[in-house]
């Protein structure tokens, strides 16, 4: 005689769901004196630069674009490298830049920058006469 036992389905195997955990940076402070030389920021191929003012204004410029940046104190940017960046204060007043620089990791949650402050967004002011509309450029990954 046959029986048929009735056993339960296993459950169907799932992915386990990590949840994005922030990723730990190390911010580096650089003071950024007024009318001194531009600083070069190199970042390689699968880094992510984060840049923040805390102090004063800053110009960024990337290697290979057209666009120039103007960030005020609590303005945010970040480029995915390969990337160089130039940047100094603005004007005649000192301005102080804190960055971060890590490896691009899928699914992580990108930190808050070191400081407190709201961040309004990036303005990019063009090199030339042709300005870019509401489109960031080649290598930027984020303008908040």
């Amino acid at each position: 005689m046959n029986t048929l036992h009735n056993t339960p389905t296993p459950p169907s195997p799932t992915l386990p769901t990590q949840p994005a955990v922030p990723l730990t940076l190390q911010w580096k402070r650089q003071p950024l004196p007024p009318l001194q030389a531009v600083q070069v920021l190199d970042f390689r191929a699968g880094e992510i630069a984060l840049l923040e003012v805390e102090q004063g204004r800053v110009w960024v410029t990337c290697d290979g674009l057209l666009e120039d940046y103007f960030l005020e104190a609590g303005q945010r940017l970040s480029f995915a490298g390969p990337v160089r960046l130039r940047v100094s204060a603005e004007g005649h007043r000192p301005a102080r830049l804190n960055w971060a620089q890590h490896r691009a990791v899928e699914g992580a949650a990108y930190p808050p920058a070191p400081s407190t402050t709201a961040a309004p967004a990036a303005t990019p002011q063009p090199r030339t006469a042709a300005p870019t509309q509401g489109a960031l450029p080649r290598g930027a990954i984020s303008a908040a």
